[in-house]
């Protein structure tokens, strides 16, 4: 076996888990509500590794590349000792995925929320039976699927050919023959002026000679790559919505955080007086809540209701921000610093955010959209860069895969849930509840299957030879009812129409924002 055992991949790979552990926990530190901060810790814990496996998902696919790169090109695949066995990890990726999307997650989700008044018990009960329910529903949906239509069908072309001897061949004693390529046994560069049906003036076979003979082949694929399927079209449909506002959400919300970042800090006094203006609002709502518990629960006062609530998201973020420009503490000083810094740091990556996002967006029209690509496009781009130095490209490779999963879940904080019509779960610096948690986090895990599916599309040329292209590139492509929404590119459409329009309308509007007025005047009157 040829050697392609790699200590430095391993290395490589090593940190990066690493860094985005430490992300996601920043995340969660970030974004936690106060009252969450010191309790909820199994379901932190479960939060944290769900994350963090959405995005090793994601971040696998350069992984695989490199992996495959470790050979030699002279090299044979199958003679090959990979340094990691990426196939196996694929599978236990994509497992590991559907057993916490819709196992473990559903049921914390279910405990978490549980009436504060069960016991422990009566919490596990609960969970435990609405999340048996909801995975029967899942598990029927996908078996009476893959007994239907678990199959991929591949349409092959019948070709025969023959060997004969040159001799024969030049003095074309073989033209009664019925062989549809005859490849004579010489020197493949030796010319000749007669040739049998399908062979070229060479002497030699071209396999694309009309008339061709087009058959159907059917196979039924495992259980395992149909599940893969069935997650990745169900990731698509959140990742067409969430990546399509977040390829343009993502700079503009990180252009305008910089400039609208604060100058310098505000005294003690200031500080003080906001402080004391945030105190006097919060009494007026929690005014507003006892009336509410009082009144009818009509139309109007679900409208009442609404506006109430999203006057507390509006003293959540006033605080938020009010302790950003008051670091306190007796390093206040070097905290200042650090969070300024943190804003040009966010500036750079909003101005790299742009250049990924119209590079995404080309690549698009010019490699995936047309029924024969314009060009390889950035494709080409990865192979240069390898040419320059082997892991150059894989990195690139790696920036632009893991952009489209921080655009993926940007586009899942800006929206949460508001495109289904209700607002379910909204996730909020500083303000966000452990259940909002484990929801969008369940969503960006499932996401991640269709970002790899789409990275495979988009990168075929390029990751050609992986195992994972071998998955959503030789047979999701293929799939009986599946194949024709990818082979159209439905998703890649829709993706493309949400992404322009998310655009026209934060040109026309902005970044969202709350309408600040004093909580008298947003209410109705309450009889």
């Amino acid at each position: 076996m040829a050697d392609g055992f790699n200590w430095f991949l391993i290395l490589v790979t090593v940190v990066a888990a690493a860094l985005v552990l430490a992300g996601c926990i920043y995340i969660l530190v970030e974004y936690s509500h106060p009252e969450d901060r010191n309790q909820a810790w199994v379901p932190k814990i479960i939060v944290v590794l769900s994350m963090t496996l959405a995005i090793w998902t994601v971040l696998m696919f350069p992984l695989d590349v490199a992996n495959t790169q470790a050979c030699a090109q002279s090299i044979s695949p199958s003679s090959c000792n990979y340094t990691l066995p990426m196939e196996q990890l694929w599978y236990a990726v994509f497992i590991s995925n559907l057993v916490l999307v819709f196992l473990i997650l559903p049921f914390t989700l279910f405990f978490y929320e549980a009436d504060s008044d069960y016991t422990f018990c009566q919490k596990i009960k609960g969970s435990l039976m609405w999340t048996a329910g909801f995975l029967v529903f899942i598990i029927l949906i996908i078996v009476i699927a893959y007994l239907l239509i678990g199959y991929v069908v591949y349409p092959t072309q019948l070709l025969t050919s023959g060997l004969g001897e040159s001799s024969a061949l030049l003095d074309g004693t073989l033209a009664t023959t019925n062989t549809t390529c005859i490849i004579p046994i010489f020197n493949p560069n030796t010319t000749s002026t007669n040739s049998t049906d399908g062979a070229g003036t060479d002497g030699r076979c071209s396999s694309f000679t009309p008339p061709l003979q087009i058959e159907n082949w059917k196979l039924r694929v495992s259980i395992t790559v149909y599940i893969m399927a069935i997650q990745s079209v169900l990731g698509w449909l959140l990742f067409l919505v969430f990546c399509g506002v977040g390829l343009i959400g993502t700079p503009v919300d990180w252009t305008q955080e910089f400039l609208g970042r604060p100058r310098k800090t505000i005294t003690k006094s200031e500080y003080m007086r906001r402080a004391q203006l945030i105190a006097q609002r919060a009494k007026q709502v929690a005014n507003m809540l006892a009336l509410l518990r009082r009144g009818d629960r009509d139309r109007r006062w679900r409208s009442n209701l609404a506006k109430c609530q999203r006057e507390v998201a509006l003293l959540e973020d006033d605080e938020y921000q009010l302790e950003r420009v008051f670091p306190q503490g007796e390093d206040g000083d070097v905290r200042w610093v650090l969070f300024m810094l943190g804003f040009y740091v966010l500036g750079f990556m909003a101005f790299m955010a742009y250049v990924l996002t119209f590079t995404w967006i080309a690549h698009m029209i010019a490699y995936q959209l047309p029924p024969r690509p314009l060009s390889p496009f950035l494709n080409s781009m990865f192979v240069t860069l390898d040419d320059v130095f082997p892991l150059f490209g894989v990195l690139a490779f790696s920036i632009y895969c893991l952009y489209l999963m921080t655009a993926a879940m940007k586009g899942n904080f800006l929206m949460g849930l508001n495109f289904l019509i209700i607002k379910l779960y909204p996730m909020r610096p500083g303000a966000t509840m452990m259940s909002s948690f484990i929801v969008n986090t369940a969503l960006i895990l499932l996401m991640s299957p269709a970002i790899v599916q789409f990275c495979a599309q988009a990168f075929a040329v390029y990751a050609d030879g992986t195992a994972i292209f071998d998955v959503f590139g030789n047979q999701v492509m293929y799939l009986i009812g599946i194949k024709y929404i990818y082979n159209l590119n439905v998703f890649i459409y829709a993706m493309l129409a949400i992404t322009l329009l998310t655009g026209i309308f934060m040109a026309f509007r902005g970044k969202k924002t709350w309408q600040r007025r004093k909580p008298e005047d947003a209410y109705a009157m309450i009889d």
